[in-house]
């Protein structure tokens, strides 16, 4: 089975002053929307379906320092930029 190869890439971070940056392939409204409109629903099934004790579904909790995130293989991480 052949990989897919990657052909755009938008970049968002929170820094910790809670400010965002957002990078990458946004320059073409229509499909950084349709990329981000999809991250979204991504984010949203994977928090599960609402129910009447979660009417938004699970909570998405996003620390306000840096955390230890485990290697994990089905999802590795990359270092990135001065962190490397």
């Amino acid at each position: 089975m052949k990989i897919p190869s990657q052909v755009a890439e938008i970049v968002l971070r929170l820094h910790d002053d809670g400010s965002m940056s957002i990078s990458g392939n946004v320059g073409d409204v229509h499909l950084a929307k349709g990329m981000l409109d999809s991250a979204r629903e991504a984010v949203l099934n994977r928090l599960g379906k609402p129910s009447i004790l979660e009417p938004h579904g699970a909570g998405l909790v996003i620390p306000n320092r840096m955390v230890d995130a485990p290697q994990n293989p089905v999802y590795p991480l990359v270092a990135e930029g001065s962190r490397a």
